[in-house]
């Protein structure tokens, strides 16, 4: 029923992204083949970007009605359309733009976001950190959010931050549509008391990093760019990725940790950790290869490994840098965080 319930809230969600579900992969698999078969579940395949056969997952009238004789609630929340719409209806750019939202509330929900609408959300604003899709913003205040990208919005007590999905490709960009959707979100009772965070944008993996870096740095370019006022992070849709946004949006989670790792012996503290940078900051050391610029060597700062190959792509690495292995992160999440992690 969770599925059933995670797609219908989602509209449409793509294949791929059941991997990622909790639980095991190969069990989740035969299950949506299983809700496929029955008719509980419908699949549509549709050509993408590069003429790929994108394959999509949408909940059935069928599978609603199932829904409805076990759980009235759910039911009630996925007819309510409260975080998305139906479904995209075949339309391509439809259903991209729920994939993306499908893939933020999933990351939502493994951050451990409140993000369910209601009185517990609500109670949760103050003292937890919160998940708002940009649909259910829109329809709450009246917001146009067609032409924005933002899927939805992380909210922790004293910040707010907008979150985007860019699957295995960078997304046009609109600075004016994004930050009019932004100006909404700051004169709302979410703005109220908080300030901006950085954009939060996730990703397959850590090779999409120079693709960004390189196109950002391009004041011409259509897709995502950098300005005066921007400020981007970038971060994977695996547990590595998830792990270092919570890092970034929970000041006690990465304190705790920088002392796991002071008592370890691994590194020291420090202020801005550079597995935490802005990809502002990592474009100060872009080197493009055409020789039209002098690259800085990327020579301080503390990275875990799963940065470092794609760093060396657009960066001179120099001495300086400091390596941490991956499971240094990964034990301490498992370990109980900031609770049992010493």
């Amino acid at each position: 029923m969770k599925l059933m319930e995670f797609v219908g809230l989602c509209g449409e969600v793509p294949v791929p992204l059941v991997r990622k579900l909790p639980g095991y992969y190969d069990y989740n698999r035969r299950l949506v083949t299983r809700l496929v078969q029955e008719g509980y579940l419908k699949e549509r395949r549709m050509k993408g970007y590069r003429r790929r056969i994108v394959r999509s997952l949408s909940l059935t009238e069928a599978g609603l009605g199932q829904l409805q004789r076990v759980s009235p609630g759910q039911a009630q929340r996925v007819r309510a359309h409260v975080l998305a719409p139906e479904n995209g209806h075949g339309n391509w750019k439809k259903t991209l733009r729920l994939h993306r939202g499908a893939a933020c509330l999933l990351a939502a929900i493994k951050l451990k976001a409140v993000w369910q609408p209601g009185r517990q959300k609500d109670a949760a604003l103050e003292k937890q950190l919160t998940y708002y899709s940009a649909y259910e913003l829109a329809r709450e205040y009246g917001w146009d959010n067609k032409g924005a990208r933002l899927s939805g919005v992380l909210v922790s007590r004293y910040a707010y931050s907008p979150l985007y999905y860019l699957g295995d490709s960078n997304m046009r960009w609109s600075d004016e549509a994004e930050r009019m959707f932004l100006d909404h979100v700051e004169s709302s009772p979410l703005g109220c008391g908080r300030t901006l965070g950085s954009s939060l944008l996730l990703g397959e993996s850590w090779d999409l990093l120079e693709s960004l870096i390189t196109h950002a740095v391009n004041p011409r370019s259509r897709l995502i760019h950098f300005t005066k006022y921007s400020s981007f992070r970038y971060f994977t849709m695996d547990d590595m990725g998830l792990h270092l946004l919570k890092l970034y949006l929970d000041d006690t989670y990465l304190l705790a940790f920088q002392q796991y790792l002071l008592q370890n012996g691994v590194c020291e503290p420090s202020m801005l950790p550079g597995y935490l940078s802005s990809l502002e900051s990592l474009s100060e050391y872009y080197d493009s290869g055409k020789g039209n610029r002098e690259a800085h060597y990327l020579d301080r700062g503390t990275f875990f490994a799963c940065q470092i190959d794609i760093l060396k792509k657009f960066c001179k690495i120099g001495p300086g840098l400091r390596v941490i292995p991956d499971h240094w992160l990964l034990k301490f999440d498992a370990n109980g965080g900031g609770e049992h992690g010493e």
